[in-house]
């Protein structure tokens, strides 16, 4: 079947999105007046002055700022007329001028006069502006962003613009996400926060603290050069130091039986905290959508930090991966956790957390596939009918010590432990033939880390560090069909299986000085050494009918990677009014050996990778970065091993059989203008990246099995960019927001009858959406995006998906609300496949009765009883269109009741 050609209907252009942006940006300038000056006092520029401006005699006010160390402040507003600008700061009398707006900017300078209060009042917040800003903190107020349908967390803020909740649960301010969500300010979770923000109830919550500039180490706070956001959750006045939760049931009134529970307890007081889950369900939510996260916890870019990112490489793994479509919709899942997770202050010096988990699941997948390879004279086609069953058992405990010293010294200790077992089995139809394919494995890890922090003085502080990582993952695969006959020219096979130890210890210890200076100008220096020892045994089998086994040369693996690093790190940031710059340093001395059947393969080199990071403000709204970097790493486990390894069905891997080191060099540009509570902000990324050596794969392709050999090549090149504009518009009280990126990448393959093929890859993706903020009982929230992907070599495969949804919320009185949820996808056509859109509707009804506190709802899910949804995509050895299974159409009733 030939690849069609022809000009696909392309989304915008780079240049319409640059245009709209520009314009979207002139608008704004155009409507907005700019108010701008200087505040002084006998002479002298005064700084940290907060400057309100207000409608006259109102106590609410429209914007405010505060003045700059140079006694500067810049305001821009919308209205005209007259106004009032309200001067105040501490030791200094309160002055009110009044001014007259037109459309041209005004220049108001002040002289202040010594006297008036020593401490100034709690700023007041109209009802259209439901915050508070301080320094580092924006407190947002919960009651404000309620529409009536939220349970959880998430559901809240999910409602609070610039606040973007991911279809994973990941939460991102901009373009950053946040660190971790807290509690009262404690942390149980880091990373793996969608635990708690997937379940705990929104009814005992007060104010959401959005703090910037966030340092997980108490001690670093002013210290740390840090860019990080973290959130944090503050209970009513009412709900702390006691008891309390929520209940949720629910259960389809029909067959097939869908059924969710959960029950969340919690008592967060000062000395103790205690958070309790249990949850089970078969209606498709994970119980733990983050799990990695609390597997594998830290930060790479802070100080102290080592070991981030050490694990055993994933071997085999067969969870679908479905781009832009609802994961629920497709899991036929039994998912079971039960969490119990505390943090006790025995003393004011010593305080101990605790988490425990286990989460047993089981999880049904459904897909039909059809392949289409065309490359010159490779031309055939794959169908596939998969049935994947995967039954996980996952047991985890976390214990974490802290002990003050004193002031200005901490002592931690982090300790993980970990069971993690996975039983998975397949019925396949590969091109009319059926087979039994069957994974498992039985892992454990263990995780510790020792950290001291010695704060010198209060502008540096000394952190150091020591960690062990043990780490087991064996696996057992088999499936009972033979479809190597080709490859291995010999008959009579009754199974294929595949044993492999996969195992890793890890050593490392740290110590990082880090300063500021005075006049803002910020040190680091670190010096680090590490020793990793993986192990990786793979035994392919041919077991024949009568019994005995093949082992084929060149499919079984016994190799060691042991290296040991000594590294050094160094920045300087430099910083002088709006201007800020960063030279770095990063420097290490590896001696690696591979050690495969006997044989001994010794390294030893230097990596080098400096960097410049800059950034200028360019006004109080708008600032410029900048990040050039070189970078070197060495080839890691599974890109050096010597022979072919199993990866399931058809396809084999083999690595390089030898240590290599990669090089690369990276540009990026960013742009940001306001921030989340303005009514207009807007981030703009571009970057470039080229690969000096990469690895790339020389493959030979034919229906019954792939064989991919990794090679090194030279100069690949990446790169993109990345836009987003949100804008608030007054008259239609909502907010817009458009996103827009690209990614283009230009490298090489090969395969063999063909040779290297030079690959050109392209990917656009666009959305626009509008969410209302009305103060009526109705709401809604409407978009739409699209997604063009495209392959070119020897000729050129096109393909787009579109997304669009409309979400309506609306409240019939206080106590009833009903939610309609709508969403349309349509996928790209190829492969003789006709485009067809997808139409799902859920919808839910609820009754709140607030003396009891219970909420009674029904809602009906997959209105539109689709039983099939296609998926399409395309790489650059073949096209491909997969039919997923969905969950049928059910109507289930429920309650949610807090206590």
């Amino acid at each position: 079947m030939g690849t069609r050609k022809g000009k696909m209907n392309s989304g915008p252009s780079p240049f319409w999105l640059l245009l709209v942006g520009m314009w979207l940006i002139t608008f704004r300038a155009q409507a907005e007046v700019l108010i701008s000056g200087e505040v002084t006092s006998g002479g002298k520029p005064v700084g940290g002055v907060r400057v309100d401006l207000r409608l006259p005699g109102a106590t609410g006010f429209l914007e405010y700022t505060f003045t700059s160390q140079e006694g500067k402040y810049q305001l821009r507003t919308q209205q005209n007329g007259k106004l009032s600008l309200h001067f105040r700061a501490l030791s200094y009398k309160p002055v009110i001028k009044e001014i007259g707006i037109t459309q041209q900017d005004t220049v108001v300078n002040i002289e202040l006069v010594a006297g008036g209060v020593e401490q100034l009042q709690e700023v007041v917040i109209n009802a259209r502006r439901p915050y508070r800003i301080g320094k580092d903190t924006i407190e947002l107020d919960v009651k404000s962003f309620l529409r009536g349908d939220e349970r959880t967390v998430e559901d809240l803020l999910k409602k609070i613009p610039g606040l973007n909740v991911g279809t994973d649960g990941s939460i991102k301010i901009g373009e950053k996400e946040v660190e971790k969500v807290m509690v009262e300010g404690d942390d149980f979770f880091e990373k793996g926060y969608r635990l708690l923000t997937q379940n705990m109830s929104v009814q005992p919550l007060d104010k959401v603290q959005v703090l910037q500039r966030y340092s997980n180490n108490k001690h670093l706070k002013g210290i740390e050069n840090s860019d990080k956001v973290a959130l944090n959750l503050q209970l009513k006045e009412n709900s702390r130091s006691r008891w309390l939760g929520s209940l949720s049931a629910s259960g389809s009134v029909t067959e097939p039986l869908f059924y969710q529970g959960s029950i969340n307890l919690m008592n967060f007081g000062k000395r103790s905290k205690y958070y309790v889950l249990g949850s089970a369900n078969n209606n498709g939510v994970d119980a733990v959508s983050s799990i990695n996260n609390l597997l594998y916890p830290g930060q790479s870019d802070e100080p102290g930090q080592i070991g981030i990112g050490v694990m055993t490489p994933t071997l085999i793994d067969y969870t679908p991966d479905l781009p832009d479509f609802d994961y629920k919709r497709t899991n036929f899942n039994r998912d079971r956790l039960l969490s119990f997770n505390t943090i006790l202050n025995p003393s004011k010096n010593f305080k101990i957390k605790w988490l425990g988990f286990a989460n047993p699941t089981k999880k049904s997948f459904y897909r039909n596939t059809v392949q289409e390879y065309h490359i010159e004279d490779i031309q055939f086609t794959n169908t596939e009918l998969y049935k994947f069953h995967k039954k996980t058992d996952n047991y985890f405990s976390r214990l974490e010590l802290q002990y003050d010293i004193n002031t200005r010294a901490t002592l931690t200790y982090t300790g993980n432990l970990g069971s993690l077992g996975r039983n998975d089995s397949g019925d396949l139809l590969f091109n009319g033939s059926g087979t039994a394919e069957l994974t498992k494995t039985q892992g454990i890890l263990t995780n510790h880390n020792l950290t001291h922090t010695f704060k010198l003085s209060p502008r540096e502080a000394i952190v150091s560090s020591a960690r062990w990582i043990l780490q087991e993952s064996p696996l057992d695969y088999s499936i009972d069909e033979y479809y190597y006959e080709d490859l291995f020219q010999v008959g009579s096979i009754a199974n294929i299986n595949q044993h492999a130890e996969n195992n890793l210890q890890y050593m490392g210890v740290t110590s990082h000085y880090v300063r500021r200076q005075k006049g803002g100008d910020y040190i680091e220096f670190a010096i680090a050494n590490e020793y990793k020892d993986q192990e990786l045994v793979s035994d392919f089998v041919l077991l024949t009918e009568d019994g005995s086994a093949i082992r084929p040369g060149g499919f079984s693996n016994q190799l060691s990677l042991v290296t040991n690093n000594t590294s050094v790190m160094a920045r300087y940031t430099v910083k002088r009014r709006k201007w800020e710059w960063t030279p770095l340093l990063n420097t290490g001395f590896v001696h690696s050996s591979l050690h495969t059947y006997g044989t001994t393969k010794r390294r030893e080199n230097w990596l080098i990778s400096p960097g410049l990071l800059t950034k200028w403000t360019l006004n109080p709204k708008g600032k410029l970065e900048a990040q050039l970097s070189f970078s070197q790493t060495n080839t890691q486990l599974m890109e050096v091993v010597p022979n072919y390894f199993n990866t399931g069905i058809r396809n084999f891997v083999k690595g390089l059989d030898n240590m290599a080191t990669l090089s690369s060099s990276e540009g990026t540009l960013m742009y940001s203008y306001g921030n989340m509570l303005d009514k207009f902000f807007a981030n703009f990324s571009i970057g470039y990246r080229t690969m000096f050596d990469y690895i790339s794969n020389q493959s030979m392709i034919s229906p019954s099995y792939n064989l991919a050999e990794q090679v090194l090549l030279k100069d690949k090149k990446n790169w993109f960019y990345n836009a987003q504009f949100n804008y608030y518009v007054t008259p239609l009280g909502g907010n817009f927001k458009l996103d827009a990126g690209a990614e283009f990448s230009d490298y090489e393959t090969g395969i063999a009858g063909v040779g290297n093929r030079q690959i050109h890859s392209g990917s656009h993706n666009y959305g626009l959406s509008f969410k209302s903020v009305w103060r009526s009982k109705l709401n809604i929230y409407t978009g739409s995006r699209m997604q063009f992907t495209s392959f070119r070599s020897e000729s050129t495969s096109r393909l787009k998906n579109t997304y669009s949804f409309l979400n309506i919320f609306f409240k019939a009185t206080a106590d009833i609300q009903a939610n309609l949820k709508n969403e349309a996808y349509r996928f790209g056509d190829f492969l003789s496949q006709t485009p067809k859109t997808y139409y799902f509707s859920d919808l839910s009804f609820s009754y709140d009765v607030k003396k009891i506190k219970t909420r009674f709802d029904i809602s009906a899910r997959n209105l539109f009883n689709n039983r099939y949804f296609k998926n399409a995509v395309i790489t650059d050895t073949y096209r491909a269109v997969t039919e997923y299974r969905l969950l049928p159409r059910y109507i289930s009733i429920g309650l949610d009741h807090s206590f």
